[in-house]
This record gives C-alpha cells, sequence and structure tokens, in this order.
C-alpha cells in the first residue's frame, strides 16, 4: 500500500490512510473516532512487575495491539503480554506523548515451558522484515519493528535465530530492517490499550482488518507458515514447545476469554455514528453558505 497522505498521531508514529479508495476512508474515519474517544481516557504509565519465577522478553512488531494479541493466542509457556513503549526520548510516556519511543509489548513468560529463543522466532513469524519505515498500514518512528536483548546471551541467540531465518528464506541481509537491540526501559501504556482485542472486539478486527497486516504475514511468510504459527492446534510444533532448560515440553497457551476474530468485520458502530454527525454537520454549514435569510 502507498499513500501521499498520512495522518498523524502524537509521539512521532503516524497512522497511514490512504485517500483513494472508500475502504481507506472508513479506517481513517475507525482511527480518528478511536483517537477521539482515547483522548478523553485517564493516562497511567508505568513498569510492569515480573513475577519472580518468570522471565520476559521485549519486542517491537507494529501496533502493539496486534502484537499482543498474537503472543497472547499462539504462542506456547506466555503468562501475560502488556502493550507499551520503549526506547524514546521522555520518561512517563503516553500515547499523546512518547516521541522517539517504539510501540512495544513486554511478554512474561514461563521459562519451564518455553524459551527466549523459541518466542524470538514467534516474534518475526509476526512482523514484516523488509518494511524499515513501520509495519503495515502504520508508519513513522513508533511502529519500527526491532527485537531487544537483555544480555549477551539473548544477543546471540537472537543473532542465531534471525541467521536461520535468512538461511531457510534465502533473504538477503541488506534487504530485512529488523535491528537487534539492548533493551531499553519499558513503560506501561493506558489501560484503554491492553488486551484491545478484547475489549473493543469489532473496533479491533475491523483496524486488523483494513491495515492489511494478515494478508501482509501471509504474502511475506507464505500461508502454510502463517497458520503454523497462528493456529491454536500448534501444529507446526506437534505440540510441543522446549524450554529454558533446553527440554521437550507439552506447548501450552494461557489464552484468555477473548472472542473469535471476525475475517470480515464490518464497520463499528461509533464510526458510523461519526459518519453521520460530520455528513450533517457539513450539510448544515453547506446549507447555510447559500441560504442565508434575506435581512443578512
Amino acid at each position: 500500500m502507498t499513500s501521499s497522505h498520512r495522518f498523524p498521531l502524537p509521539g512521532g508514529g503516524r497512522r497511514r490512510a490512504i485517500c483513494g479508495t472508500n475502504s481507506n476512508r472508513m479506517l481513517l474515519l475507525v482511527l480518528v473516532s478511536h483517537f477521539l474517544l482515547l483522548s478523553f481516557c485517564l493516562v497511567e504509565a508505568d513498569d510492569y512487575t515480573i513475577d519472580p519465577n518468570n522471565k520476559s522478553l521485549l519486542v517491537a512488531l507494529g501496533c502493539f495491539w496486534c502484537a499482543e494479541q498474537a503472543f497472547e493466542l499462539y504462542a506456547p509457556g506466555v503468562v501475560e503480554v502488556v502493550s507499551g513503549y520503549a526506547g524514546g526520548q521522555n520518561d512517563n510516556p503516553t500515547y499523546r506523548n512518547h516521541p522517539g519511543h517504539y510501540e512495544v509489548i513486554l511478554i512474561e513468560y514461563d521459562p519451564l515451558k518455553t524459551s527466549y529463543e523459541l518466542l524470538v522466532g514467534y516474534a518475526w513469524r509476526n512482523l514484516d522484515p523488509f518494511d524499515g519505515n513501520g509495519q503495515f498500514c502504520d508508519k513513522g518512528t513508533s511502529y519500527l519493528p526491532a527485537i531487544f536483548y537483555a544480555n549477551e546471551e539473548q544477543r546471540e541467540t537472537a543473532e542465531r535465530v534471525r541467521s536461520e531465518i535468512l538461511e531457510i528464506k534465502q533473504w538477503d541481509e541488506n534487504d530485512v530492517k529488523v535491528p537487534h537491540l539492548e533493551r531499553p526501559q519499558f513503560w506501561t501504556a493506558e489501560k484503554y490499550h491492553q488486551d484491545y482485542y478484547i475489549k473493543n472486539p469489532n473496533n479491533y478486527a475491523y483496524y486488523k482488518s483494513r491495515c492489511g497486516r494478515t494478508n501482509r504475514l501471509k504474502q511475506v511468510w507464505g500461508e502454510e507458515e502463517y497458520y503454523c504459527y497462528h493456529d491454536l492446534t500448534l501444529g507446526c510444533l506437534n505440540g510441543t514447545a522446549h524450554n529454558e532448560e533446553g527440554n521437550l515440553v507439552d506447548a501450552e497457551v494461557n489464552q484468555k476469554n477473548a472472542p473469535e476474530e471476525d475475517e470480515n468485520p464490518h464497520l463499528p458502530v461509533m464510526t458510523i455514528v461519526l459518519i453521520v454527525v460530520v455528513s450533517l454537520a457539513g450539510c448544515l454549514f453547506v446549507v447555510s453558505c447559500f441560504c442565508k435569510p434575506s435581512w443578512l
């Protein structure tokens, strides 16, 4: 998707909107309505505390709503996923003020049920490695992809996963735009961003569909590999996973009570209301311009 018109968002990131088709106009209205509604919500940012028996991984995969859903629904051994910000210029960032920050997810996982290496592999299958300007329809600093490491062991593991993928796919290193970066401070995003796919399933499904995330992932990785990493039967792992100790264990997915995702979502109700209100306001403005009372 290409665009010459972009809808700016706070913090340097931009959700791209194409003005050439009705579907993309609808996507723009969805995002505008979300922004107007969310701007009234109380902002709240703080660190997230990891259970001492668990470990964590930080990745940037574009929109954190989608990244959070992917890991909570499909990645084995994941305890919790938290949306947030990292790597920017200010402390206590918010959605309206996060200059230079990535949208990231903090993945808390049980090292007895999965591993950093396995989850890094999952992260790759949920990003477009060739987009150095953002991810999918979202462009700007906030949506750049990155894999973060907390120590030398994690850095070496991340490099190994990357090398294996490039070798299997026969991709040119110069074409891949996913950096490995030292892990920065993580800041939890506002409450309305957490579990967004559960709280607002219709709006989320419409945004994700119109943003083209699923179609692009299938194009990059192939449909078979896409479903291998987005299938509840965990077919690609044969129902097993290697943990941090290198042992093969039964794969467990700690799913939340998420509604089934609609593959053909309809326009959200709030967006329809916004369209009606804006249309009526426009009509009234036109009428007021051309139908002035005689006494004026």
